[in-house]
């Protein structure tokens, strides 16, 4: 074991595990694990539609996009870091019986997992309904036009 991950509220080994983790899962698994323990994927889907279709209508759609979702540090950023029972994520390198099991696995903490499934399950409803993310605009759409910026400017006083 490399960079073995302590829990950060029992300083529990994460191999180990305790009540704060609330799931360890391989990179390519961790957004899956994490709809399917909240039993989200109804809004999960519904969401990544909503988002699909505001992409194509707006022209901001691309495949990459599409993929950066799926990627644990967006998820994270997305969807858990808002939300109260988020305790953190960190990495740890973990290896099976032979040298081709080896990654890097995903683990994810909070004092209460069950609280965060439930709060997480809340928040894809909630952006599902809304059609946006708490918190995030689209940093591409601002960028590239210079007058929604010019617009939310105020002049300086002298």
């Amino acid at each position: 074991m490399i960079n073995q991950q302590l829990c950060p509220f029992c300083k529990t080994p994460a191999l180990t595990g305790c009540k704060h983790l609330a799931v360890a899962a391989e990179g390519r698994d961790f957004v899956r694990r994490c709809v399917e323990l909240c039993h989200g994927q109804k809004q999960w889907g519904l969401l990544r539609q909503s988002r699909h279709q505001q992409g194509v209508a707006s022209g901001e759609w691309s495949p990459e996009r599409e993929d950066y979702t799926w990627l644990e540090t967006a998820f994270c950023d997305e969807f858990l870091k808002q939300i109260r029972w988020f305790g953190g994520m960190e990495y740890e390198w973990r290896s099976g019986p032979n040298g081709a099991q080896a990654g890097f696995w995903v683990l994810l903490w909070s004092k209460d997992p069950q609280r965060l499934w439930w709060e997480l399950h809340d928040e894809f409803e909630r952006q599902a309904r809304e059609g946006r993310p708490r918190g995030l605009g689209n940093p591409k759409s601002e960028a590239r036009s210079p007058k929604h910026n010019s617009r939310n400017q105020s002049s300086l006083r002298l």
